[in-house]
């Protein structure tokens, strides 16, 4: 007699199905785990592994990255099947998993958040195209090596031509930079891998990758955010299948996943072009020393100032401290004035000007011999205006922001761009207003006045144009980053209003001023004069002569320790409504600094209580603090209650 089976009671197919591992893209903490989904029996001949998928969510479609296939005799009958195929190949490699879940914990974020920062968005076009690889052979550079003027910078050399995984910051000589970068890809490529080269700005990565294809004579690929989606498409594809050895690029940069990557160079660190905006809220650096960590590949993190975080590197000696012999570095650099009260008091009440008498004989002897760089503290004409009555600061009556002067003498606000027409100061109702700042162009009018048969060129951040001058005589007033290239370095720089950013409140002050003057005082050509404007303490001014970034980084590591800011110690924002973050912050393995307002929240999220908790921690302790909130995170997320946004450092704090 034949059986048959009441429904709902039937026996289960036992038949062995391919199950996936997907990474849906959601925000949600308690989703933040490879959920499975049934391959369709279409597709079971085909490795998924690192493909786009569509799959179902909570009645919805949603895209998702494969991270495992695995076959299973009897799969859970509530597992729903993959809704389609989206990529024709795999796009995610295992690295890159592995580099997303790593930052997604030790960042408070998500994988999925992770992915869709480190994978560009996907184009078919490109996955159609075939591509032949062209890696040439290299071999040793019989000339002198740019690494005999540092101590051990041999050894270092020749471990990564061993095929080890060394890690160093170093120091580097102004006009040998793109040498010494040459000289460790060179290395790399005679041990038979990779090298990724990331640079603050896609400016910087471009005369980068075109330096190296004259030194190396190999083709260099390039990867900036200001490229097309279908380009960083490409160059992503291609470095996934090895046919790029050598690739220069900017912050995004740091995910790209070569093929038997050996060397990740750090150029410029310090910059804050290399932190992310987006959450997880990571630098390039933070992205290295992860890779450096999971993937076993050498480091170096160079540039001519050096910041805290690399430093701190160094005194955990997680990475050794590569610096030039002072004789060469002396040979090579220009010389530091820097005016202290003695000089101040030897001129008088000039001194008080934005530019003193021993500024302007500085740019007198400099245009003997060559082009004059000022480095302005600011763009535009007078960026900076204040009440004259009780120097409160100038803002918009539309929406708040600070007003400036233009060249037309109009007063604007800089930013929504309305003219403020009859302004009163809503704290003493005066009418008058004074500058605080001065500007590039302002700069630049004062000097074309003084130096009328002198030609005169002002660079801005916001010029895209910035065209290389030869070595005749004139003067340049750009800001930082906006300097134009030199063919034989400028022969002076002066740097005025030095104290109105060394001596900002920030943490970060000292040492992006640091940073800033020492990587424009590196296109200053040897023995060229530096003026610097009088107002700096004497360790920073040390620094400046001596050439001497690694001393004065580490005593602001040390102030750190003391003070228990990070690098040294881990500080975490949590931004939500009061009455949650008193709850969420109970028994928690950290120290409770503080509830403050959250910083840039707009009348929405004030109305409704926003304000931000900061935690603190030792370092060592922080992944045990990190997986507690980690877990909360979940059960608040899994619960359906308000969504807190965590972040670790955050930068707006120092």
């Amino acid at each position: 007699m034949e059986e048959i089976a009441l429904p709902g009671f039937q026996l289960e197919d036992s038949e062995p199905r391919l199950v996936a591992r997907v990474y849906v893209d959601t925000d949600l903490p308690h989703l933040d785990h490879p959920l499975d989904y049934l391959v369709p029996k279409a597709w079971e001949n085909i490795d998924l592994a690192g493909y786009i998928v569509q799959v179902p969510l909570s009645g919805s479609k949603r895209m998702g990255w494969v991270l495992s296939c695995e076959r299973v005799s009897a799969p859970n009958p509530a597992i729903r099947e993959l809704i389609d195929v989206v990529s024709t190949c795999a796009v995610v490699a295992p690295q890159t998993f592995s580099l997303a879940r790593y930052i997604a914990d030790r960042y408070l974020s998500t994988v999925s958040a992770v992915l869709s920062l480190a994978v560009p968005p996907r184009r078919a076009s490109v996955e159609k195209e075939k591509h032949v690889s062209s890696c040439e052979e290299i071999k040793k550079q019989s000339e002198v090596s740019a690494w005999t003027a540092y101590p051990y910078g041999a050894n270092f050399i020749e471990h990564i031509e061993q095929g080890d995984h060394p890690r160093c910051v170093w120091t580097s000589i102004p006009g040998r930079s793109s040498r010494e970068i040459a000289e460790l890809a060179s290395a790399s490529l005679r041990s038979k891998r990779s090298t990724l080269i990331i640079t603050p700005t896609q400016r910087a990565a471009q005369r980068l990758s075109c330096d190296l294809e004259d030194l190396l004579s190999l083709p260099i690929a390039l990867y900036t955010a200001e490229q097309s989606a279908v380009e960083r498409y490409r160059i992503y594809r291609q470095s996934s299948q090895g046919l790029h050895r050598i690739v220069v690029g900017t912050r995004s940069a740091a995910w790209l996943p070569l093929e038997d990557l050996g060397l990740i160079i750090i150029w410029g660190d310090g910059d804050d072009h290399l932190r992310e905006i987006r959450n997880p809220r990571t630098d390039a650096l933070d992205i290295a020393v992860a890779r450096a960590h999971l993937e076993h590949v050498a480091l170096a993190v160079g540039s001519f100032s050096r910041s805290v975080k690399a430093q701190y590197l160094v005194a955990r000696k997680w990475a050794i401290s590569l610096n030039p012999d002072r004789e060469v570095l002396r040979q090579s650099t220009g010389r530091f004035f820097v005016s202290d009260a003695l000089d101040d008091e030897r001129q008088g009440s000039a001194a008080d000007a934005l530019l003193p008498p021993d500024a302007y004989a500085c740019i007198r002897r400099g245009l003997t011999e060559g082009p004059v760089l000022i480095l302005a503290p600011h763009s535009g004409y007078i960026p900076v205006v204040g009440c004259q009555r009780c120097a409160a600061p100038a803002r918009c009556e539309v929406c708040s922001g600070p007003l400036k002067v233009s060249r037309d003498q109009s007063i604007v606000c800089s930013w929504c761009s309305r003219a403020a027409h009859n302004w009163r100061c809503m704290k003493c109702q005066g009418t008058a207003l004074r500058w605080w700042r001065i500007g590039s162009e302002r700069i630049g009018e004062e000097i074309g006045r003084s130096f009328t048969q002198v030609p005169l060129l002002i660079s801005q951040g916001v010029d895209e144009q910035r065209p290389t001058i030869n070595s005749s005589p004139r003067i340049v007033v750009a800001t930082a980053g906006a300097q134009p290239d030199t063919d034989s370095g400028y022969a002076a720089l002066i740097i005025p209003s030095a104290a109105a950013l060394a001596s900002r409140p920030e943490l970060w002050a000292p040492e992006e001023a640091l940073r800033r003057w020492l990587t424009t005082a590196a296109l200053v050509r040897p023995q060229g004069q530096i003026w610097v404007s009088a107002g700096l303490d004497q360790p920073l001014a040390q620094a400046l002569t001596r050439w001497s970034p690694e001393d004065y980084i580490q005593r602001i590591l040390d102030e750190r320790y003391v003070l228990r800011f990070p690098p040294t110690a881990s500080i975490v924002a949590i931004d939500g409504p009061e009455d949650q973050l008193n709850a969420f912050c109970k028994e928690l393995p950290a120290e409770l600094i503080g509830i403050v307002d959250a910083p840039h929240s707009d009348k929405r999220t004030v109305n409704q209580g926003s304000r931000r908790a900061l935690i603190r921690c030792n370092t060592d302790d922080y992944p045990q603090l990190a997986r507690v909130l980690r877990e909360r995170l979940g059960v608040r997320s899994a619960r359906k209650l308000y969504p807190l946004r965590l972040t670790l450092n955050p930068p707006e704090l120092f």
